[in-house]
This record gives C-alpha cells, structure tokens and sequence, in this order.
C-alpha cells in the first residue's frame, strides 16, 4: 500500500528535496506577527483559523486537493511505495503547519494510507 507522507518543514532551516510535491505558502499572511498567535503551531485552533480566514488560502487548498488526487490515485495504481507531499513557509511553524494539518486530515478521511511529519515545528518554538 502506498504511504503517503505530508510534511510541513521551514525554509530557513533549509530546502528539503526528498518529495514528490512541494507548495510554497509564504505567500499567506503570517501569524508569527500577531502577537497572541506568535507562540503557538498551526496545528492550534486559533492559527489554523488564522491562516484559513485568508479566502485565497482557502481556493489555494482546495486547488491542491483537485490535483493531488489525480497524482496519488495514478501512484497507487502503479503500487508506487510512497508519495511525499511538502508544504514550506518560513519558519515551519505556522503557515505550513496548518497546511499540512488540513491536507492530512482531508486525505486521512478520504480513506488514503496517510502519516503527517512536522520537520521544524520544535525548532521554531524555541526562536
């Protein structure tokens, strides 16, 4: 079965290269400069709220659903072993978090065999 991966990382702490898709949202409004939101993760309430209040945000997401299942559906036909999805803001805190939170939980139940990484979560939060 294949393995989905969606990995949020922060490009300040390097480029990951190790994915099949990878979605920029530094564009999105940044939550590391309201001061109530800067110290939590996108994977809080009021972050992930923050960042899905943007209605661009929001088709962004959806455009990126649309097409990534047309891709994972062709790599499972295939019964290719894994398939990385990565979302890249900044710090890897916030904007990225959130994204890769909403993608996870949309496919997970969609019924896809789906695991979810935070590669520099921890390290913002010490900034």
């Amino acid at each position: 079965m294949t393995e989905i991966v969606i990995m949020s990382f922060g490009y300040k702490y390097g480029f990951t290269d190790e994915v099949n898709m990878l979605y920029d949202v530094r564009c999105f409004e940044n939550p590391y400069y309201v001061e109530s939101l800067k110290p939590f993760s996108g994977e809080t309430k009021q972050v992930y709220d923050y960042v899905f209040s943007d209605e661009q945000a929001k088709l962004f997401f959806d455009e990126i659903i649309g097409g990534l299942k047309v891709l994972l559906n062709r790599f499972i036909e295939r019964e290719r072993d894994s398939f990385t999805v990565a979302f890249g803001c900044t710090g890897g805190r916030h904007r990225s978090v959130a994204f890769a939170l909403r993608t996870y939980n949309h496919l997970k139940e969609a019924g896809y065999n789906v695991t979810l990484y935070h590669r520099d979560c921890e390290k913002a939060e010490n900034k």
